[in-house]
């Protein structure tokens, strides 16, 4: 085992209503029917904490709009084990396209009668929630990435680490993250600003550090059995003809060079309010946006390795996650 550090830079806090979300984020996993044993089993669950992710990566939100941006992320980890384990797993090319077509169904009219918990979940999402079209495009992006990894898969092929980058912040839905997050802020921002360069930087490097970092934790998990070639571990390893650990460090640096990235970004919002003239409620709106992107980053390493998603010997439900403070590094354990 090697023992692998990832950078922080900011400080991690929890929601005051954890608790509470928790408790919703649980009766609505099991009233979309996604505690049936496969892929979730109800002690696994438990175990993940996916209740606490919101709480964690949004601990400015209400109440309310926590209980939504819980639905969402967790149908989102829903969506992932499933499709790996009924699909990506068993090398089931046919199966997927049709499950993935199932989906592009819903997502253009919702009313579509629900045949799996994945078609429930997102139907019930999309009732309650106001996308714009390129938020519905990055869900539709997100379901042809599950189709390109399956793909890759089935053909024994492991991507190039600059294609698997780039698809990465496509299935993790990247995009649609920084949005929930920019709304929970009420940060009500110009869409020229938004489509600016430097924003859409900022964007696509809050997307690759989970995105890498969930490569490095569930390396064993995903690969070591089989399941998938679509690593960022194994794509360096192969590249670079090294070594796991080796290939692990190189992952590593890359997240933190996109840290330092996200750092330099933030410190430009400023002259970049000016280039834009934006009056003072925008460039508050600007402030809160940035802040809630570290927060989001910082709490999604503390649930990330603390949850029980990526270990055999997870932390208890609602122990320690109670009190997070800001990380320097942590460090997990990569074979």
């Amino acid at each position: 085992m090697a023992e692998v550090g990832f950078e922080m830079p900011f400080a991690a806090r929890l929601s005051p209503h954890v608790d509470r979300v928790r408790v919703h984020t649980r009766t609505w996993v099991r009233d979309m029917g996604m505690l049936g044993g496969t892929p979730w089993t109800e002690a696994f669950y438990d175990a993940a904490d996916y209740g606490g992710f919101a709480a964690l990566t949004h601990p400015t939100a209400s109440l309310d709009d926590l209980k939504h941006i819980s639905d969402w992320h967790t149908w989102g980890f829903y969506l992932h084990d499933a499709f790996r384990e009924g699909f990506l797993r068993p090398r089931n090319a046919m199966g997927g396209r049709t499950f993935v077509t199932r989906l592009k169904s819903v997502l253009a009219d919702p009313s579509v009668p629900a045949m799996n918990p994945a078609e429930k979940g997102l139907a019930d999402l999309l009732s309650r929630s106001t996308l714009d079209d390129g938020e519905r495009a990055g869900i539709a992006g997100l379901l042809d990435g599950l189709l390109w990894e399956l793909h890759n898969t089935v053909q024994g092929r492991v991507p190039d680490p600059i294609d698997l980058v780039e698809m990465r912040r496509t299935t993790n839905a990247a995009e649609l993250s920084a949005a929930l997050a920019r709304r929970s802020v009420g940060a009500d921002l110009p869409e020229e600003l938004l489509r600016n360069s430097t924003m859409k930087a900022l964007v696509d490097s809050f997307g690759d550090v989970p995105g890498l970092r969930r490569e490095v934790l569930g390396f064993d998990h995903l690969h070591g059995t089989g399941a998938s070639t679509t690593s960022a571990v194994l794509a360096v390893q192969q590249f670079f003809e090294c070594a796991a650990p080796q290939a692990v460090a190189v992952v590593g640096d890359l997240i933190t060079a996109r840290l330092r990235q996200i750092v330099s970004i933030i410190a430009e919002l400023p002259s970049l309010a000016d280039e834009y003239q934006l009056d003072e409620t925008a460039r508050a709106g600007l402030h809160r946006y940035a802040e809630a992107l570290k927060s989001w980053l910082a709490g999604e390493l503390l649930w990330s390795t603390r949850s029980g998603r990526f270990s055999s010997s997870p932390t208890p439900t609602g122990r320690s996650l109670h009190r997070p403070s800001g990380l320097g590094t942590a460090a997990v354990l990569v074979r």
